[in-house]
């Protein structure tokens, strides 16, 4: 008989522990989840900036994108327009000779 009692003695208290891991887990799985929630909505937040200042400002960013390519292009451009040159009065002695 003392088996029987000792036995329903530490399943209570097995019990009891187990319901408060399961309290402690519950806990802890919310705080997570509002962790996620907050960071979820700092990510919309900023992206959502994001677009707003890309439609506010495509026209100037990308004039200011597009002349700093230029200036980085200038030097391969007159290059560019070198050889054209220099193929073009090639093919104009060719044809004169003709």
């Amino acid at each position: 008989m003392v088996s029987v009692r000792l036995n329903a003695a530490e399943l209570a208290r097995c019990r009891r522990a187990l319901i408060a891991r399961a309290a402690f887990e519950r806990a802890a799985m919310r705080e997570a989840t509002e962790d996620l929630q907050i960071a979820g909505d700092r990510i919309a937040r900023m992206v959502v900036v994001g677009i707003d200042l890309m439609r506010r400002f495509w026209l100037p960013v990308g004039l200011l994108v597009a002349v700093t390519l230029v200036k980085r292009a200038r030097p391969l451009l007159r290059y560019a327009r070198t050889g054209l040159a220099i193929w073009q009065t090639v093919q104009l002695m060719r044809g004169a000779r003709r």
